[in-house]
């Protein structure tokens, strides 16, 4: 009798060998050679996701993102209009051919067969012309060209701002993928503890320590967690695809953490400054400013007189209409246009385009208070955020550790499950305050980081735009 045990145990383990081998055997057949490779193959492609580095996402947005793309064409469009004003200097030339037939109308004679008119071509006649239009004073030229090379600058400054702000879209929706993988992992942790939670309530019902309202509480806590981390995992979705429509990807990607991102520290006044010197917004502004200004003396000097040069040279085929004269003549000379008066249309445009102008000085101004205004804000929210998230920091760490104090205390029969429900709670409550506070502060100083210029200086640096 006392053998009984040892059998048993000895059974059991022949048994699990039996069937170690029976699913090695299956395996080596077709069907589980398959079903196996098909195992491994989905594990080979969820280790296969792509791994992208935030460097890598600004390249990939300097490339792929459309907005920029678009901002280049129009840069490249812009640096055509040099052309056309080079172009008011150039001479234009001409050659002109005709070709014509003089003919009579003739009535025909009965006596011919028939009746009727009879086109005759007389006097075959043709022609060409060879005429050059010289501009020779000619100052609107001047106003245009450099109207021209502001609209260049200012597209060019356009784009940087573009850029630059699709970089901090980049930057603050890569922290954001960043932010709700760790919300997943703190609402997982809370998703952990209202589960064993439960169990451990429903463990001392069934010994009769607890009654059915503590099971529903802790029901209520576990099915709350279970939402949250729901939505946590639908937030990352929404994330992943937002930065994966700004690079231009798919949304199969995982995420590494970056060295999170810091200002240097300097004075206010420093970051003024350098929001002046560097902001690709305030720099455009400056360039439309310029460009109306140009406009306004271009139309000014529309009221100075204009010489050209003309030359022109004419071959005819014969003079018969033109008795004693020559069949080839050629005529050159200066002609000077005098503009008098042509109605208001000149004077509108000169009104229109310094109106044109001191909107661009206003919008310059107001663009700069708006511009320090900024500053001053996220200069100092950076400053109250960083402080905020030092203190939701200790804040998590002390919900911690009087929730697992709560717990034991439950555990012991010292504290109900209204207590531990309501520890739990204010544990999820931290590490969600903790999350949104590091989020807001990193977004913080990336702002500003774009306000000052730092994004177009990463643009340049990336060495992947040619038009920088």
């Amino acid at each position: 009798m006392k053998d009984k045990p040892k059998n048993k145990k000895y059974r059991i383990a022949l048994s699990l060998a039996l069937i170690i081998t029976l699913y090695s055997v299956y395996l080596m057949i077709p069907g589980g050679k398959a079903f196996a490779f098909k195992a491994v193959a989905g594990i080979e492609n969820q280790r296969s996701s792509r791994v992208l580095t935030l460097k890598e996402a600004y390249i990939l947005a300097a490339r792929r993102n459309g907005t920029i793309k678009a901002n280049k064409e129009s840069y490249y469009q812009s640096t055509l209009l040099k052309w056309s004003a080079f172009s008011m200097l150039l001479p234009n030339i001409d050659l002109t051919y005709k070709d014509q037939r003089m003919h009579s109308n003739v009535q025909s004679s009965p006596s011919s067969g028939g009746t009727g008119n009879i086109f005759a071509f007389l006097y075959p006649d043709y022609e060409y012309s060879f005429t050059l239009d010289q501009p020779l004073l000619k100052l609107g030229a001047l106003p245009a060209y450099g109207a021209a090379e502001n609209t260049v600058a200012q597209a060019k400054m356009n784009l940087n701002n573009v850029s630059a702000a699709t970089l901090y879209n980049v930057a603050a929706s890569y922290y954001t993928v960043l932010n709700d993988i760790s919300l997943i992992n703190a609402d997982t942790k809370t998703y952990n503890e209202a589960k064993s939670h439960l169990e451990l309530t429903e463990a001392k019902l069934k010994a009769g320590l607890a009654i059915i309202t503590d099971v529903l509480q802790a029901k209520s806590q576990f099915y709350a967690a279970k939402q949250e981390l729901i939505s946590a995992k639908n937030s990352l979705k929404s994330a992943k695809a937002n930065l994966a429509a700004i690079l231009g990807i798919s949304r199969r990607f995982k995420v590494i953490k970056p060295a999170e991102p810091v200002i240097k520290k300097a004075l206010l006044k420093k970051y003024i400054f350098l929001a002046y010197k560097n902001n690709p917004g305030l720099r455009s502004l400056r360039y439309a400013q310029k460009a109306a200004n140009n406009e306004t003396q271009y139309y000014e000097t529309q009221y100075i007189p204009q010489i050209n040069f003309q030359a022109s040279y004419s071959a005819l085929s014969n003079n018969h209409f033109i008795p004693g004269g020559s069949i080839n003549y050629w005529t050159a000379g200066a002609v000077l246009t005098m503009p008098l008066f042509q109605g208001g249309t000149r004077i509108i445009s000169i009104e229109k385009a310094r109106s044109a102008a001191n909107q661009a000085m206003y919008n310059m101004v107001q663009s700069k208070r708006n511009l320090k205004a900024q500053v001053v804000s996220d200069f100092y929210n950076i400053q109250n955020l960083k402080y905020e998230v030092t203190a939701l920091e200790h804040e998590e760490k002390f919900a911690s550790k009087n929730y697992m104090l709560v717990e034991e205390e439950y555990k012991a029969g010292v504290a109900t499950s209204v207590d531990v429900v309501t520890a739990l709670a204010q544990l999820t409550a931290a590490r969600h305050n903790l999350l949104a506070a590091n989020l807001s502060y990193y977004k913080s100083v990336l702002n500003l980081k774009r306000l000052i210029g730092s994004f177009k200086r990463k643009l340049i640096s990336l060495t992947v735009d040619k038009f920088n």
